[in-house]
């Protein structure tokens, strides 16, 4: 796919809407590619990642089994937003609901569509959940709407060439397999482990790019009280675990063991302090294109201060972030007998981003016994919580994309 603007947009849909579509987003900077069957979208979506898809209800008609089916196929789909031209209460959009729906539209008035288009397709920092399950992965079929991955968070933003990654847990494999499907040339880029507990290290090597000699990376763990990030890794990557050790890994690979201290890369920094949690564990804070994200799956916020001041040096390192992915594994009740398991409530969770200014907040690590329906039945409680500063919170949706517009200058 050769592109001639920065953005791309896959339209499915009849000859009409077409027309009028092309008259309309074409005013927008984006490449409009118009599919003329499900075969032909099959081929495209399998080998391309538009920005945007328009589907209109003439195509769910004809194709809506084998369109949903395609998400399944093909996880990487489900980062990709969806306008859909129709009803919401039309029969078969349920079979949309592995897609990222942005909205629905009714009617011959396509002005909408393209104010929704153009606001989706500003300039921005995109953070894709590939994994949001804590302690252990969890395929039943009752945990998929949220996802049965553990901890993996990729960054993407304008400027920045390399990848940046957060935790290896098993949600790096399709990440892994994504980036092997829609990319020929080679990687390189960081990965950031915030701890080497099983759910966050996992899927390390199953991640497909770790074996080409083509790729680089530099792996980076908080030291542990038995090694470095090689140490402890290779610990864990033994003949008596697993058949693949890590000289067996045909990547350049550089580990570093990190340091409480400021890291610049190209176009962002990084820096972290100890989370409260039963080892050593990083909250990482990332500063990139004028935004800042906090990244905390496993720390345990008490209930009160403690004598070593932890709360008040977790509040301050947080303090008017635009954006906290933290782990929120328990109800408050459930946290009163699970005190020292370095895991938080998510209404005490809730309680401190908004203390501090926090603007969005997504509640990762979710427990493995939390299904769906638990879990759907929280998220819609969660919507009480926004206000003034507090503009989103929501629990975290593996295959979701949280887009944050950069500021202009």
């Amino acid at each position: 796919m050769q592109k001639k603007n920065l953005y791309t947009t896959y339209v499915l849909a009849d000859l009409s809407v077409k027309e009028k579509l092309r008259d309309q987003l074409g005013l927008l900077q984006t490449d409009l590619i118009f599919s003329n069957g499900i075969y032909e979208t099959e081929k495209f979506l399998s080998e391309n990642q538009p920005d945007l898809i328009v589907i209109d209800k003439s195509f769910m008609e004809l194709y809506s089994e084998e369109f949903g089916m395609l998400s399944l196929l093909y996880p990487a789909l489900k980062f990709i937003p969806l306008i859909y031209l129709g009803s919401p209460n039309d029969n078969f959009v349920s079979l949309l609901n592995h897609y990222r729906i942005l909205d629905c539209f009714e009617g011959s008035d396509f002005v909408p569509v393209l104010s929704k288009a153009s606001e989706h397709l500003k300039p921005s920092v995109r953070i894709r959940l590939w994994g949001v399950r804590g302690s252990t992965p969890c395929a039943n079929f009752e945990n998929m709407g949220y996802g049965g991955n553990t901890s993996c968070v990729e960054i993407n933003a304008p400027g920045v060439d390399n990848l940046l990654i957060l935790d290896s847990g098993t949600g790096i494999r399709n990440l892994g397999n994504y980036l092997e499907r829609h990319n020929s040339k080679s990687f390189s880029g960081q990965i950031f482990i915030t701890h080497p507990h099983w759910d966050h290290i996992q899927g390390f090597p199953f991640f497909k790019p770790f074996y080409s000699s083509r790729n680089k990376f530099s792996i980076h763990l908080p030291e542990q009280y038995r090694g470095g990030a090689q140490e402890i890794l290779s610990g864990h990557l033994t003949k008596t675990f697993f058949p693949v050790t890590l000289d067996m890994l045909d990547a350049q690979l550089e580990y570093i063991t990190q340091k409480e201290e400021l890291q610049q890369f190209p176009g962002y920094t990084i820096e972290y302090i100890v989370a409260n949690h039963p080892t050593k564990t990083a909250i990482y804070k990332v500063k990139i294109n004028g935004l800042t994200i906090v990244y905390a799956p496993d720390n345990e916020i008490p209930l009160k201060s403690s004598p070593i001041r932890f709360l008040d040096l977790f509040e301050e390192f947080i303090k008017d972030c635009d954006l906290l992915i933290h782990g929120g594994q328990f109800t408050l009740k459930q946290y009163h007998e699970k005190v020292g398991w370095g895991h938080s409530a998510w209404e005490r969770v809730v309680e401190i981003a908004k203390r501090n200014g926090v603007k969005k907040l997504f509640i990762t690590h979710h427990d493995p016994d939390s299904n769906d329906n638990l879990l759907s039945k929280r998220d819609e409680k969660l919507k009480q919580y926004t206000g003034s500063t507090l503009s989103e919170v929501c629990l975290a949706k593996e295959g979701s994309e949280i887009r944050l517009p950069i500021r202009q200058k």
